[in-house]
């Protein structure tokens, strides 16, 4: 099941010194399970991005009805 966000984040893979910041609305291939959690949020966003957990900054998100 997909999911809509409007997400702002910043990526940043271990010992890179530049990061990329993201803004706008992606569609998740999965559902984080506690809809208030930045980390579960980062958990899917990386999947999604092939990168760790670690490396995600959530900065702002809200799921789109």
């Amino acid at each position: 099941m997909s999911a809509k966000y409007y997400t702002h984040f910043i990526a940043q893979q271990d010992g890179a010194v530049d990061y990329s910041e993201y803004r706008g609305v992606v569609e998740l291939l999965g559902q984080p399970t506690a809809s208030n959690d930045d980390r579960e949020i980062a958990r899917v966003l990386a999947s999604n991005f092939d990168l760790e957990e670690r490396d995600i900054q959530v900065l702002q998100w809200h799921q789109l009805h």
